[in-house]
Formats: structure tokens, sequence, C-alpha cells
């Protein structure tokens, strides 16, 4: 359980980095109601980036690791292109 702990940490980190380094605005929502998890990404009103999972609470734990893994990787290509820009 800590690892997926660790990887939402990373994914709101990202997020917050996102909202306050660039002109990105980012979403990050735990909907109970619905059973999803979703992540989005947007630049000048254009989306750049957009993860959902849905039946969240529902998932294989491994599998569940995997995407939010992906999530992680997808969001860190995203601050890579950042870093880049600005330099």
């Amino acid at each position: 359980m800590d690892t997926k702990f660790s990887l939402f940490n990373q994914i709101n980190s990202l997020c917050y980095w996102l909202l306050v380094s660039s002109d990105y605005r980012t979403s990050v929502k735990l909907d109970a109601e619905n059973d999803t998890y979703s992540v989005c990404i947007k630049h000048c009103g254009v989306e750049l980036y957009s993860n959902i999972i849905k039946g969240f609470s529902k998932r294989n734990a491994t599998f569940l690791e995997h995407e939010l893994d992906g999530m992680v990787a997808g969001l860190l290509h995203l601050k890579e292109n950042v870093e880049h820009r600005s330099a």
C-alpha cells in the first residue's frame, strides 16, 4: 500500500509543480460516487494530458500500481518539456 501512496504523492506534487511553475492548468480528482481517479493537464485551453482510472476501488493492486506509475511517467515527461523550454 505504501507504493500506491507514494505514487499518489508524486502525481499530486507533479501537478502542483506544473500549476505553479508553468502556464499549464492541472486537475486531479478522486470521485467516490463514480469510483474514478483522474488527472487532466491543459495548456491554453487545449488538453495535453488526460488519464482516468475507472473502477478505481475494484482494481487489482498490482495493476493499479502500474496505471499510477504510467501517470507519473506522463507527468514527468510534461515536466521535462517545461524545464527544457525554460532553459
